[in-house]
């Protein structure tokens, strides 16, 4: 059973209904993204971190981090944001 559905307007646009904005956190401005996942069903990832919600989670003590330390720290906390959405999601759907 869907949590919500949307209707696709000529102009190939959709309103997201509120209380899916509002269970995802999504504001006007945030990004969605739709991916592909490995059962071959699209996902709505919503991208509503922010730069200054980033701001002193990459302070630490000792030499500076490398790129790669940097996006695998920003894969690893999306993937924390992910969880609690579909744990938001979850809890939503009962």
């Amino acid at each position: 059973m869907p949590i919500a559905s949307a209707k696709v307007t000529s102009k190939g646009q959709i309103t997201l209904p509120a209380k899916l904005r509002e269970q995802l956190g999504i504001k006007p401005g945030d990004r969605l993204d739709f991916e592909r996942n490995r059962d071959g069903k699209v996902e709505l990832v919503a991208r509503t971190e922010r730069l200054e919600d980033l701001a002193g989670i990459l302070r630490r003590d000792g030499p500076p981090l490398t790129d790669e330390e940097i996006v695998e720290m920003v894969h690893q906390a999306r993937a924390e944001m992910g969880q609690r959405v579909l744990d938001q999601l979850e809890r939503y759907r009962k």
